[in-house]
This record gives structure tokens, sequence and C-alpha cells, in this order.
């Protein structure tokens, strides 16, 4: 009896009801976005955690964005906080638009199937609000790391131009009075301002950046050593004329150039994402920059990306990279890996988006 009460509801679900939601980024990411655009969103730290538990909740292959769970589960996987707490933090995330509470007229939560017209009722806490302005919210993140470290490199350049005056004149209070609004928290604004007020235009250590500023050398974890040398005493002997010899007879072939019509028929789960019509190749880079950090490719990854294949080349491999993400256990690693890593040299953008447009039309 016990079996057969614990298997009953499987039973209910079909395999008409039941899909697979490959295109919706995993659970930490789509936290990770949201922290990243909290100061947007006027999201504090409790709230996305609670929202954070509520996607806990979401089975991996689902049709619906329905949180079922009672306020003790959230209250459980939310470290003990109070009802209270739950229900004041789901009410804040209704406000923003985030989520909406669907009650039963019991206040109970769960799903109702009708199996003959294939629908459902759903009562709960449901996030479709949230998932269908994942774009929008990727987007307000992108803005704030960018903001963040435009007040970090601002920050440095006040630090040196004042510190470099103070050796001048250890009396300036003015020059004391900046040191000390520096151990606040400024804004763009106010960073600005203060480059102003003091007529500071450059520093002497500023320049151009260029591709070597972006390369780090590897020193050892200690201050007492200054590299960690592995050597090995046997030797492999390697004909590097044969080597070479074959890289020459090797057939240099350029692949034609990625047309955005082969790129919204190889990754159509990019291109739902987008609130815009992609007509322009801008277009297509926006739209890439945008999903980078939903899928975890970090801001300098894809910058070196760009530097190294281009703008529409970088664009178009985080747009396959999205056509399958759920397959990439880490995509960040991935994607720096076939970009500007070990496997770049034989990497091939436009390889990938018309194999992925090959698999688009045989599964049409």
């Amino acid at each position: 009896m016990a079996f057969t009460q614990a298997t009953a509801p499987t039973g209910l679900r079909t395999s008409k009801l039941l899909s697979a939601d490959n295109s919706i980024p995993e659970r930490h990411i789509v936290v990770a976005t949201l922290r990243n655009a909290a100061p947007r969103l006027g999201l504090s730290a409790s709230v996305i955690s609670t929202l954070d538990a509520m996607l806990s909740c979401l089975a991996p292959k689902r049709n619906h964005h329905t949180v079922f769970a009672s306020n003790s589960t959230l209250t459980f996987r939310r470290n003990g906080i109070s009802d209270r707490t739950i229900r004041r933090h789901a009410a804040t995330l209704q406000e923003i638009g985030l989520l909406v509470r669907r009650d039963s007229p019991n206040r109970k939560r769960f799903t109702k199937h009708n199996s003959h017209e294939g629908k459902a009722l759903r009562f709960g806490f449901d996030l479709s609000p949230l998932f269908d302005r994942l774009h929008e919210i990727a987007s307000m993140a992108a803005e704030v790391i960018r903001e963040r470290e435009k007040v970090a490199y601002l920050r440095a350049k006040i630090r040196t131009a004042v510190n470099a005056r103070l050796i001048k004149n250890p009396n300036d209070d003015t020059i004391l009075n900046i040191f000390r609004i520096l151990r606040r928290k400024l804004s763009l604004e106010d960073c600005e301002q203060i480059l102003t007020d003091l007529l500071i235009t450059e520093v002497e250590a500023e320049s151009e950046d260029d591709e070597s500023s972006n390369l780090t050398t590897a020193m050892s974890a200690t201050d007492g050593q200054f590299v960690r040398h592995h050597h090995k005493s046997n030797k492999e002997h390697i004909d590097k004329e044969k080597i070479a010899l074959k890289k020459e007879a090797r057939p240099l072939v350029a692949d034609p150039p990625i047309t955005i019509a082969e790129l919204l028929s190889a990754c159509p789960e990019a291109a739902q994402f987008s609130l815009r019509k992609i007509d322009t190749i801008h277009d297509v880079v926006a739209h890439a920059r945008t999903l980078a950090p939903m899928i975890g490719i970090t801001s300098q990854s894809y910058e070196a990306a760009h530097e190294h294949l281009g703008a529409l080349r970088a664009a178009a491999t985080v747009w396959a990279i999205m056509q399958f993400h759920g397959k990439i256990k880490a995509v960040g690693a991935y994607f720096y890996s076939i970009t500007t890593g070990s496997k770049s040299a034989e990497f091939s953008p436009e390889k990938l988006i018309r194999r992925l447009a090959t698999a688009q039309s045989y599964a049409a």
C-alpha cells in the first residue's frame, strides 16, 4: 500500500504534459544574474536568497514555473527564517514584478489536471514573470558590472593622483579630505565629480590599453620563491622539421562568413531570448553580450574572445553555446578553451554554426 501511494502521483503525469525546458539557464546562473542586477531592481540579499529557495523547488524538467512548496519548506531551505519574513519577501517580489501569487480558495498550493482538455490549475508562486524578464535583467546586470569596473578604475585613478599631490604638499587639507571620502562607497557620478573638482585629466601610469596588458605572469604562492620549476630529465625527441612540413602541406581554406539568417536558423534558443528583432550584426553582438553572463561567461573572457576572433565570430560562439549549454559542465571554462585557450587554434565558429544549422534541419 505504501509503494502504491508513493507512486500514484507519477501516474497522473503523461509524456504529453511533461516537457524539458532546456532553453532556461540553470538556477545558479539566474541567481547570479539577479545578484548583479540587484541595485537596479532594488532587491536585497535576503530577498534574493528567498527567491533562490523558491527556484530550488522547481523541477529541472517541467512545463511550468509554479512553486508549490509550503512556507515551512521554504523556511527550512532558508535556514529557519520566520513565516512572516517569507510572506514579506514574496510580497516584495510581487511588487517588483518577478512573481505572481495565485492563491487557491483554501490557501493551499497544488495543481489539478484536466486530462481530457489538456489543461491544469496551478496554485502557488508563479515565477513566469522572472523568466520572461530574464533578458532585461541580464542587460541590467551587464550595466551594473560595467559601472562597477569603471568606479573601481576611477577610484584607483583618484587615489594615484591625490597620493602624488600629497607627497608634494603633505599639509593639503583638500587632499586629506578626499582620502576620507574614498573610504566610503562612491557612485560613478561621485567619482567623476571628484575628478572634475580636482582638475584631474590623466595620471602618470595611465596609458592606452593593449593586448599585452591582459597577460599575467604565473608566480609562486610564497614570497621565498620566485618560480616553481618543473624539469623533466627524459627529453622527448621531436622531429620539428617533419611537423613543420605537415603544417605547410595542410591547405588553409577560410570558411565563408556567417550570415544572420544562418545564425537565426542554427540557434533558435538564443534568438528567443531577444526582445527586439535581429536584423544587423550590431544586434547580434549586443544580444551576445547580454546572453554571456546568463550562461556563465565572464566579461573578461568575452572581451578576450572579441579581440581574438572578432566581434561577429565571438558573438556567434555565444549564440551557439546557448543552443547546447545544458550539455556543458562548465560553460565559462569551455568558452575560454575554444576561443582563447588550448583549443582555440582548431576552433571555427563558422563550422560550429553550420553543424547546428544542419542538426536543426534534421530535427525539423
